[in-house]
Order: structure tokens, then sequence, then C-alpha cells
């Protein structure tokens, strides 16, 4: 075994992908800001709202085929031609499956709309923001797992959000922007333009033969894969939950403006998730890599060291924020200042998370896909009457109070599964000492090999 977890190469796109990160989420505060300033507070929250729905369920109907790829797609195998051309099949059929039924629900709502109250009755223009995003958020993964960072990261994360700005402050200095709804249609152009590059980017590399290689491989695996989907999509539905289901909420029974200002005290609170999704964006495809090769003391290893950096930057982060809060806040609405209580409560949400650093990934490609989607379930239920328990008595703090618990919840569920499955503690902790805060793992088999010898593992090798 190498004696770093990382090599040069490995840690010159973790730089490069924390870099890209960065400079996306300088330019969705920009976004956010420029936004925020061209439109009064309640239009402000319409767009918001539209966003997060279209978001969310962007998330949704992607159908879990991001991780699928990421698990499945094997970039680095020249043997493996067949194999990926069937995976990229599956995943076509599956993005037109998700993609189409959000435009079909975009054309009955669009019908419907003088029917329909404020807000609701631009809902289809959320729904075409989510087919493209589904189709953005794959196309981003299919790229990471080749190592391009800058064709996965720059064309949504870089180009799109300036686009935006250009775009949002030219129509507000000529006048031109009507509301929260001209916007975000506006905003949804954009994406699509730089969704279609991408789009052909892909098809230049892997051509169109791949249509219907799915039916040639090996019907087990083709069942194994639709039921991989399934769990996929479903802990999909659960993430895209976590993340917008309470803008959506408070849109929904608070009013806009308490939407404006969670989703932007969210946004705030997610510059801490930075770290962690470098991680993901580097980090999680190497570990897939061990688990192929059966390394399991290499993997711990490196998630250790991962979870640690970003934890030790999330908690540095937080410190930070908490002592500028107000003044971020009041740079977008004076009266967003008053909900400080919830802004530290959403930041303490991303610390949270960085200290289980990629356990949620590590849970799906180690094949833990149906204990998470039951666990998560159970966990969904409790939170929704978290939601209106805590909603009801403390507002907007008692809201990110539920997402708080949620979140530690979901990640205490998957370290124990990954402790025992695979012996390998994601907890920040683990940098010095696996396994340091609980010993869930089988004593004395520590870093060896969960799989059987005369068995591949279910992480890397899927029947074919």
């Amino acid at each position: 075994m190498p004696r770093f977890a990382l090599h040069l190469s490995d840690l010159r796109r973790l730089f490069s992908s924390f870099s890209s990160r960065i400079v996306s989420t300088g330019l969705s505060f920009l976004v956010l800001l420029v936004a925020s300033r061209a439109l009064p507070t309640a239009e402000y929250g319409l767009y918001i709202f539209q966003f997060s729905v279209g978001s969310a369920l962007g998330l949704i109907f992607v159908l879990g085929q991001p991780i699928f790829v990421v698990k499945h797609y094997r970039a680095n195998d020249p043997d493996a031609a067949a194999h990926n051309a069937a995976v990229l099949d599956v995943n076509a059929r599956w993005l037109l499956f998700g993609c189409g039924l959000l435009l079909t629900a975009a054309a009955v709502l669009a019908a419907l709309s003088p029917r329909l109250p404020a807000p609701y009755d631009h809902l289809y223009v959320g729904c075409l923001f989510g087919a493209i995003f589904a189709l953005s958020e794959y196309l981003q993964n299919y790229f990471r797992v080749h190592g391009e960072i800058g064709l996965s990261l720059a064309p949504r994360e870089v180009v799109w959000r300036i686009a935006s700005v250009v775009v949002i402050g030219a129509l507000w200095w000529l006048g031109w922007l009507d509301g929260g709804l001209e916007a975000i249609i506006q905003v949804t152009f954009l994406l699509f333009g730089i969704t279609a590059y991408q789009a052909v980017m892909l098809v230049r590399r892997e051509g169109l033969d791949f249509w219907g290689a799915s039916r040639r491989s090996d019907p087990e695996a083709r069942r194994g894969w639709r039921t991989e989907t399934f769990y996929f999509s479903a802990n999909g539905f659960m993430a895209a939950s976590s993340g917008y289901l309470e803008t959506i909420v408070i849109g929904m029974v608070l009013g806009l403006e308490q939407a404006a200002f969670y989703f932007v005290a969210l946004r705030f609170a997610m510059l801490l998730m930075l770290p962690v999704t470098a991680i993901d964006t580097v980090g999680v495809p190497l570990v897939s890599a061990r688990f192929q090769a059966n390394d399991i003391p290499g993997a711990q290893k490196l998630v250790g060291t991962l979870s640690a950096g970003s934890f030790v930057i999330a908690l540095s982060g937080a410190a930070m924020l908490a002592l500028v809060g107000p003044w971020l806040l009041g740079v977008f609405d004076a009266s967003f200042t008053q909900h400080y209580g919830a802004f530290v409560v959403l930041c303490c949400v991303s610390v949270c998370h960085a200290f289980f650093g990629p356990g949620s990934w590590l849970i799906m490609i180690g094949g833990g896909e149906r204990f998470f989607l039951i666990s998560r379930t159970a966990m969904f239920v409790v939170y929704i009457g978290l939601l209106a328990l805590l909603g009801y008595e403390l507002g907007l703090v008692g809201i990110a109070l539920a997402g708080l618990l949620f979140n530690l919840a979901q990640n205490l569920a998957a370290t124990a599964w990954i402790m025992r499955r695979w012996r390998i503690d994601n907890m920040a902790t683990a940098f010095f000492r696996p396994f340091a805060l609980f010993d869930w793992a089988p004593s004395g088999e520590q870093g060896e090999s969960p799989v059987p010898a005369d068995k591949p593992a279910r992480a890397a090798a899927p029947a074919e």
C-alpha cells in the first residue's frame, strides 16, 4: 500500500475542485446579491421559491443517475468499453424518463396557470428549470468521473453564474426586469445554454452508439442496476427534500419574505460545505477505486484524512461566520438580521455534516442503498413532524433545528452501516484513530476486506 493516501495528481485535482467551488460560491452569492438589489423583497422571495422548487425537482428527477455513473463507469479501464456503453445507455433512458415527466408537468401546469393562486400559478417555470437542472447534475458527475474538473464544474458553477449576474444586472439597470418571474426565466434560459454545451461535449466523446448497449449486458446485472436506480432515486428524493424542503415550506406557510431570508442564510451556511463538496468531487472516485481494488486500509486512510480536513475548515469557517453574520445578512436586506439565531443553527448543520465527511456517498457506492433508504424514510417521517412542531413553537429557528437533528440522525445511521459493512470510520476523528468514538466494527478485524476472496467487491465490480 502506498505511504500516502493521496498522490500529487490527486492533490492537484482536489485543489482545482476546491478553487472552482470557491469561485462558484462567490459567484452564487453575487447572483443572490444582484437579484436582492434588483427586486423588492416579495419578488425576490418569489425568485427564491421558484429556484428552490426547480432545484429540488431536478435533484429528484435525475433519478439517481449521478451516483450510478460514479459507481459503475470505469474511466481508467481500457477493456471496459462495452460495460461503460451499457452504463451510459442506462443513464440516458432514466434521464429521458425523468426529464420527460418534468416537461409534461410543465405543460400541464402552464395550461392550468390562470386558475392557480400565487405563487403556484407559475410553477411550470420551476418544472422547466428542474428538467434542465437534472441533466446538468448528471453531466457534472459524468465529467468528474473522467477527472475533467474544469468541464465538470466551470459551465454551471462559473459561466452560468457570471452570465446570470450580467443578464439580471443589465435588465435591472435598463428597467426591463419585471419581477421575480422574469428573473427566474432568464436564469433558466442561461442554464439551458451551458447544459446543451456539456451535452454536446459528451456526445463528441462517447458518440451515440451506446444507445441500446444495456440490452446486450447480463440480465442479472440489468436487474441489479434497476434496483440500484430505485434506491438511488429514493435517496435523491430525501437529499433534495432535506436541502430545499424547508425553504419551500417556509414560502408556502410563513411567506416569501421569510423564504428569501432562509435561502440566503442557508447559502451562507453552505459555504462551510465547500471542503466536503471538494471531497465529493475528487475524493469519492478515489475511494471508489480503492473499493474496486479491495484496498480497505487505503480507503480508510483516505477517508480519515479528507474528513478531518473538511471538519477543521468547516469549524473554523463557522466561527468566522458567527462573528460577521449580522453584517452579512444586512447586506442583502436589513430585515434579515432579526433572524440571526436561525442563521447560527444552519451553520451548525454544515459543521455537523462536515464532521462525517463523505459518509452518504460511501454508503451509496458501498452497497448500502437499501439500508439508507429505509432508515432515511423512517427519519423523514419524524423530520416532518419536527418541522411542524418546532416551526410552530420556535419559528425559523425551530425549522433550522429540525434540519440539524435530521442531518445528525442520517449521518449517524450512515456511519454505523459503513463501520459494520466496510470496517471504515468516516468521522473526522478517524484521522487520529479509526473507531475512536464508537467501536462498531468487529473487534480484531479493522482494516481487513469485508469481501470474501471468492466474491468481487459490490462497490466496484458489478456483474456484467
